[in-house]
């Protein structure tokens, strides 16, 4: 069973994997998980990206600190912009994470470390319901009832009826204590957002995710002033001049931070700590189909950010891959953080062939040395 969203039928993972590796025998892992209609990216364009204009830069440096990695950031960044090469962020969200890697495994520390303080040792992340038909949803229910969690989130698609159908079947299954918010995919028209949204209020919906297309930034503001429900925004969101935008246009409630969207973990934490000052929440999204890299990232990035509301930091293709683990909460074991240095993964090439069926971009040369 794949991951239907009002998108796109996912059955399968479509990643591209960074293998950074340095002089000392270091190897840094990163992931890039483009999406065409979110960043403009796809897996063709993020591999030419890295292999055309990031290697000769990645080659060329040596890394020792944080402010190495800031600095190589910053000039790949440059080099996309000098060559007007507009859509970069997942293909740079994937250097990012391998030499945050790489320098927790110099340094040994944890990428926490690079992040800033541990602000929480525990986070429950949310479920998210696909199409499915009402029974699959009822057999979903009795799957995780044995499970410890209080966040779901509902897929909707253009039909009111339907989706106030779904909504309501979604909160009889899982009760009152549990927080629901839906999901449109910018799916809707600004009249259809405002009539769906009205008929979904009265099951105390928190939230609404990216009610309509990610350009109607005029949209989300008059949404946002007509009804109550906050809204979240995800696609229309995918850098700091994009957060910074809708902040000041009072176009959103709540940032959905992915990492691989946003550029990495760094520049997701520049946009979360922006956020933060303008009293805004974030939320961490993952792309379906995220590897371990990923999610790995991504509880470093729910241990240290403090305006983090939901989590969604952890991916699984199959929901049957979710329902056969407790795998809705993440702990920050103090032992963890003494004994993982990096992203706390151990990944061989083999590995990742096998398991996910996913291209591997390399990189080597003599850029990191031992301290």
């Amino acid at each position: 069973m794949g991951f239907h969203s009002s998108q796109t039928l996912r059955a399968r993972s479509e990643s591209i994997i960074v293998r950074l590796e340095f002089e000392n025998g270091i190897s840094g892992y990163g992931e890039s998980t483009p999406r065409t209609y979110v960043t403009g990216e796809d897996c063709s364009t993020v591999v030419q990206v890295i292999q055309n204009f990031f290697s000769s830069i990645l080659l060329s440096h040596e890394i020792h600190t944080i402010d190495d990695v800031e600095g190589v950031l910053n000039k790949l960044e440059s080099e996309c912009l000098k060559k007007n090469i507009l859509h970069y962020n997942s293909a740079l969200g994937a250097i990012d994470i391998a030499l945050l890697d790489a320098l927790g495994k110099l340094q040994k520390v944890p990428v926490t470390n690079f992040l800033g303080s541990i602000v929480r040792e525990k986070a429950l992340y949310s479920i998210s319901i696909p199409f499915l038909h009402p029974q699959k949803i009822r057999e979903l229910f009795f799957q995780l009832q044995k499970f410890k969690f209080k966040y779901v989130k509902i897929l909707l698609g253009e039909s009111e009826s339907k989706n106030v159908k779904r909504v309501s079947l979604v909160r009889s299954l899982f009760g009152d204590h549990v927080d629901i918010r839906v999901e449109a995919n910018g799916k809707w028209t600004f009249q259809q957002a405002v009539f769906n949204l009205e008929k979904l209020e009265k099951f105390n919906i928190t939230a609404v995710e990216q009610p309509v297309a990610k350009d109607n930034i005029v949209g989300l503001q008059r949404l946002k002033k007509a009804i109550k429900i906050p809204i979240i925004v995800d696609e229309s969101m995918c850098s700091l001049s994009d957060a910074k935008n809708l902040i000041e246009k009072e176009a959103c409630d709540i940032l959905n931070i992915k990492i691989s969207k946003c550029g990495g973990l760094l520049r997701s934490m520049e946009i979360a700590h922006f956020a933060q000052s303008q009293n805004i929440s974030c939320q961490l999204g993952a792309h379906v189909g995220e590897t371990e890299i990923l999610s790995a990232a991504g509880k470093s990035f729910a241990f240290t950010i403090p305006n983090l509301i939901y989590f969604e930091g952890a991916s699984f293709l199959l929901l049957e891959h979710s329902c056969s683990n407790n795998q809705f909460e993440i702990k920050n074991k103090r032992e963890d953080r003494v004994s993982n240095f990096g992203l706390g993964i151990k990944l061989t090439n083999q590995q990742l062939i096998m398991k996910h069926c996913v291209p591997i971009v390399e990189l080597s040369d003599k850029t990191v040395h031992s301290s």
